[in-house]
């Protein structure tokens, strides 16, 4: 399979590599995937995991807006750029495996629409990068050193597998880092110091997602046309659902049955949205649905329990 190349001067193709490994990376990808996100952040936000942070719902939903966010932005920047992919991105010849093995190799080595610059890796360097600066698991220089590792090989795995060029992922992840530094500028928590304000990111994720559909629509880029509708309906969704709760750490944690029976209901919409490459505006209502019920979930559990609310962290 074609794997390590570049954009620009000094193009080369560098090795072949045996199935297993091309495979074993395209599992690295999914790190830095919105599948992976939304089941990560969704967990955090309705067990809310000790230890983690001190105010756990806060932290999960400020990565849930950052993987929004993210993805307007990175839409809107391949729509500007509209560089492709290398030749073989959309293209994987599956091993001679068993049928589940076979049909994961093509779909975690391959992938379509615009390359530049990488998706992944400005959203893992936006997700993980923050996580290192607003979790409390180990010390800040481990969960540095954690977050780096998680990113460069999420950014490496993009070249292994041969879906982007390697200028792709080193922009990708230079721009992380840059708007990671802005976005804790402009949306710190006021009233929780080295924490970020989800009503903030929220609503800067959905003028990013809808300048992104606007350049969508202007360029004809249908392929990034659901990602813009999936950011914008998240952010707003979001925005809606964050910013009408209050006491958001005193709500009740929700048992692992519930969070799975909620799960499975919120992860089934966007999937069918997803599969039936529904219209824009269907995108836009599925996707914020789905983000407004996974932010007020613990307030509905709360409504249908009668659970005694725990005392607010916020």
């Amino acid at each position: 399979m074609l794997t390590l190349q570049t954009r620009g001067v000094g193009e080369t193709v560098l090795t072949e590599l045996p199935d297993v490994v091309v495979f074993l990376f395209g599992l690295v990808t999914q790190l830095g995937g919105q599948w992976f996100f939304f089941v990560a952040f969704t967990s955090l936000y309705w067990l809310c995991w000790p230890h983690v942070s001190d105010r756990p719902r806060r932290t999960a939903a400020s990565f849930v807006a950052l993987a929004m966010l993210s993805l307007g932005l990175i839409t809107a920047l391949k729509a500007g750029f509209a560089l492709p992919r290398p030749p073989t991105a959309a293209i994987a010849s599956a091993p001679d495996w068993p049928t589940p093995l076979s049909d994961l190799y093509v779909a975690f080595t391959t992938d379509d629409g615009y390359g530049f610059p990488s998706g992944h890796a400005l959203g893992t360097t936006m997700v993980y990068g923050a996580a290192a600066v607003v979790l409390d698991v180990w010390d800040r220089r481990r969960r540095v050193v954690a977050a780096a590792v998680l990113i460069g090989s999420v950014a490496l795995s993009r070249v292994v597998i041969g879906v982007h060029y390697g200028v792709d992922v080193v922009v990708g992840v230079v721009l992380g880092v840059v708007l990671l530094k802005g976005v804790f500028t402009v949306a710190a928590a006021d009233d929780a110091p080295g924490h970020l304000d989800p009503s903030r990111l929220f609503g800067l994720g959905a003028i990013i997602a809808a300048v992104a559909l606007a350049m969508v629509l202007a360029t004809g880029a249908p392929h990034h046309a659901e990602n813009a509708a999936a950011a914008l309906g998240g952010s707003l969704g979001g925005y809606v659902g964050w910013s009408r709760l209050s006491a958001h750490e005193s709500l009740p944690t929700l048992s692992p049955p519930v969070a799975l029976v909620s799960f499975l209901g919120a992860g089934g919409l966007w999937a069918v949205t997803d599969a039936l490459d529904a219209p824009i505006p269907l995108t836009v209502l599925a996707t914020g649905a789905v983000v407004l019920f996974i932010l007020v979930a613990p307030q509905l559990h709360l409504r249908l329990t009668g659970d005694a609310p725990a005392q607010s962290a916020d």
